[in-house]
């Protein structure tokens, strides 16, 4: 489901959703939470500097996982997200 203006707090959740899986190259993650690609840094740098994401060269690429405390706060999300929007359940 795709909110209208969505809350950065969502843009979050989805990029910590998709990391979740497995790490991923910025360029999935850009398409996946639906950013410009140029306003993406800006998310990236904000998770990887709290401690949620980090980044990782793989195979000559920057790819980016979520770290134990963004595991934690994506299922605190999660749960707060779907009390709010029971659609996404």
């Amino acid at each position: 489901m795709r909110l209208k203006n969505r809350d950065t707090t969502i843009i979050y959740w989805e990029l910590l959703r998709t990391m979740a899986s497995e790490p991923q190259l910025p360029s999935r993650l850009a398409r996946v939470a639906n950013v410009p690609y140029n306003r993406l840094g800006d998310y990236l740098r904000f998770l990887t500097a709290g401690g949620l994401a980090r980044v990782e060269s793989m195979e000559g690429h920057e790819r980016y996982s979520i770290t134990p405390k963004g595991m934690e706060a994506l299922n605190h999300l999660d749960s707060g997200l779907r009390t709010l929007f029971p659609v996404l359940g």
